[in-house]
């Protein structure tokens, strides 16, 4: 009988030793990433731009975490005709594209012991800057920051409990723009519809 019950004992120990190990979490996380930005810029048939992010994540509870994430972009086009202020056409040969975000919102997480799956809605500011390398053309469209948000999530895959590799994120990246509007067109919208991937490594803490 007292063998059958240290035995029942050890299980129950066992049982509620994993159990507080299941419930563990880490209250920071840190990412690094890499991003590709497929931006939704008419005037340019749409552009493909390539950056990099960083972000911090504070988690409340296992599920539940805050985020602030920041990603810059850029991207080179050309020749472009665009039509400032709705004047006569300017051919620029070559032309930058930047862009830029700083988000901030909750993300819900689904924590296993081989991987990490989340969701989340970020909102915040964006900028995106049109420029071009011989001087001829001096867009100076957001240079300020306007609205922007971020739906998606992504996947990590645990490499112990401090490390993890982000193969992927996926969002969608919607931000104020009237940088469609250098098209000439009274259809331009004022608004880019964007999608961003992006890819790295996380620390834990």
């Amino acid at each position: 009988m007292k063998k059958m019950l240290l035995v029942f004992g050890a299980i129950l120990l066992f049982g509620f030793t994993a159990l507080a190990q299941d419930d563990e979490y880490p209250k920071f996380e840190l990412s690094g990433m890499g991003s590709m930005m497929v931006a939704d810029i008419d005037v340019l048939g749409d552009e493909t731009m390539w950056g990099y992010g960083i972000g911090a994540q504070y988690n409340v509870s296992k599920v539940f975490g805050i985020v602030g994430e920041w990603s810059a972009t850029h991207g080179e086009s050309g020749p472009v005709t665009l039509y400032p202020d709705g004047g006569s056409a300017v051919v620029i040969p070559k032309l930058d594209t930047r862009m830029q975000t700083l988000l901030f919102g909750p993300r819900f997480s689904y924590r296993t012991k081989p991987v990490t799956i989340f969701g989340h809605f970020l909102i915040g500011a964006g900028t995106t800057k049109l420029d071009d390398d011989i001087g001829t053309f001096n867009y100076e469209s957001y240079t300020s920051w306007q609205v922007a948000m971020a739906i998606g999530g992504g996947l990590d895959i645990n490499v112990g409990s401090r490390f993890a590799i982000r193969p992927v994120q996926f969002d969608y990246v919607y931000m104020d723009s009237d940088i469609n509007s250098l098209s000439n067109s009274p259809d331009a919208p004022g608004s880019l519809n964007n999608y961003r991937y992006m890819f790295g490594a996380v620390f834990k803490f």
